[in-house]
């Protein structure tokens, strides 16, 4: 039986010109991390990445850890489709029809521009709401890939992690919470993607979701762990 921990990548730079670098306590998150798996003796047969930046960081500063404590990190492996979703993208080509249509969207918008306190809630509250609609197929944004495309994209990539375990490995996969959202899915089979799109949104950065594999079967063990952070170091985006 062998067993995969897949890595939510550290806190990214949210609302910033480019999101996809980590934030400075993000490099922190990571740091903890590498120490939480240095202490508990974690051995990684392989390793697999994402191709962002933000996953790609992450896992360097924890190899970074293991390496001052004298403990081997295989070479990682970059899968492309361990990439989040097109989520924040496909919200900006529609956001301001968006905006119009939808007088909860507006209201939310309003109240920040009012109190810039609740900016990064209430921006969060109406991607919430946009990942709704398009994971369910109810908007459509032709310039990039589709939930649909993402899901689907997901299974490959999962595929080729799970075609190059072999009996009795830990496996380590950093990637991002969306992509561990449908990965759990396809190990519980939830089909609604209403669902699997909201549990991107409760998946905390550096968390760990655990995985059993043998005989072909691939079951959740454990979903959404922190055990390495404290409460005032806790992020979700």
């Amino acid at each position: 039986m062998s067993k995969l921990y897949f890595f939510r990548h550290a806190q990214a730079s949210f609302m910033s010109d480019n999101y996809d670098k980590l934030s400075g306590h993000g490099e922190k998150q990571s740091e903890e991390l590498g120490k939480y798996l240095v202490k508990k003796g974690f051995h990684f047969d392989k390793i697999f990445v994402g191709p962002l930046e933000r996953q790609k960081k992450t896992f360097e500063i924890v190899a970074g850890v293991f390496s001052k404590n004298k403990m081997m990190v295989p070479e990682p492996v970059i899968i492309e489709e361990l990439r989040e979703h097109s989520g924040p993208r496909a919200m900006r080509y529609v956001f301001p029809k968006l905006r119009e249509n939808n007088s909860e969207v507006e209201k939310l918008l309003q109240i920040a521009e009012k109190d810039p306190r609740l900016k990064k809630r209430n921006h969060l509250l109406v991607f919430q709401h946009f990942m709704d609609e398009w994971a369910e197929g109810k908007i459509e944004v032709p310039e990039v890939d589709s939930w649909a495309t993402f899901r689907n994209k997901v299974k490959i990539g999962l595929n080729k992690i799970l075609e190059n375990t072999e009996k009795g490995e830990t496996i380590g996969a950093f990637t991002s919470g969306g992509t561990i959202s449908a990965i759990t899915a396809e190990a519980i089979a939830i089909k609604e993607e209403r669902i699997v799109a909201t549990m991107n949104f409760s998946v905390r950065n550096t968390s760990f979701t655990s995985f059993l594999f043998s005989q072909n079967k691939f079951n959740l063990l454990s979903f959404n762990e922190l055990p390495h952070l404290e409460k005032e170091m806790i992020t979700f985006v």
